[in-house]
């Protein structure tokens, strides 16, 4: 059967493209794009999930939501051997779950709220304040622990940091990092690894007619084996 990936432009869900080529998975990767006006996801998500968001995983007859779950999913189904999650029992399970869930909770909270206020124009709020003061808090614990391992796990990369990219990768280009902070030299290694460098190309701008969604079909190493034609007979470049 063939896993589904349903990918929202500039989102969260590039981690779990990164995960799938990390794991050589083949996958069908549907892409959607955000209304231009509001930003939000588009209408055909809520047909597939009461939710309505992405990222989204169908297999093996389900609907699966939430990036954190859904990871941890593909790893027990895909990573039998635990390269990229240390097994129960192992020193560094507890670090990797830990960050693992603080891509989705602590540390991205105040980065989604700094989003929110900047586009309400709230920046100068009490509340934005409050959430610069949780962002330093966040990044002051991220940057103690870099100086002092070089994955988010311990000594080996894993799925832990390939959910902490996203948000890491977000504050590097949004200039909050000091010049001298530990993540630029752990960015600097998660970019130089193959199954990244995919989901970079992956997830680069496509240029294609449909105007909602195309799929391509991929496999071993990302290779494209098929792509969904558009509505108007061409096919979407993925």
């Amino acid at each position: 059967m063939t896993l589904i990936l349903h990918h929202l432009g500039q989102s969260r869900s590039e981690r779990l493209i990164w995960l799938l080529e990390e794991l050589n998975v083949s996958y069908e990767l549907k892409r959607h794009s955000r209304d231009p006006q509001s930003r939000l996801a588009p209408p055909e998500l809520a047909r597939l999930h009461p939710l309505g968001k992405a990222p989204l995983v169908e297999y093996d007859g389900r609907v699966m939501a939430e990036s954190g779950a859904i990871a941890l999913y593909l790893l027990e189904a895909f990573d039998p051997d635990h390269q990229l999650h240390p097994a129960p029992g192992e020193p560094e399970r507890s670090a990797f779950l830990e960050w693992l869930h603080a891509s989705e909770g602590a540390v991205f909270l105040p980065f989604l709220m700094n989003t929110y206020l900047t586009a309400t124009g709230l920046e100068d709020s009490l509340l934005a304040g409050y959430m610069a003061g949780e962002r330093d808090k966040v990044l002051a614990y991220v940057e103690a622990h870099l100086s002092a391992h070089q994955w988010f796990a311990g000594g080996h990369f894993t799925a832990a940091d390939i959910m902490m990219g996203f948000q890491m990768e977000a504050a590097a280009a949004r200039g909050v990092l000091k010049e001298n902070s530990p993540v630029h030299a752990w960015l600097d290694r998660i970019r130089d690894r193959d199954a990244h460098k995919r989901m970079r190309k992956i997830t680069a701008p496509v240029s294609c007619d449909v105007s909602r969604r195309c799929s391509c079909l991929r496999g071993p190493e990302g290779a494209c084996v098929g792509s969904e034609r558009s509505a108007f007979g061409r096919c979407c470049n993925a």
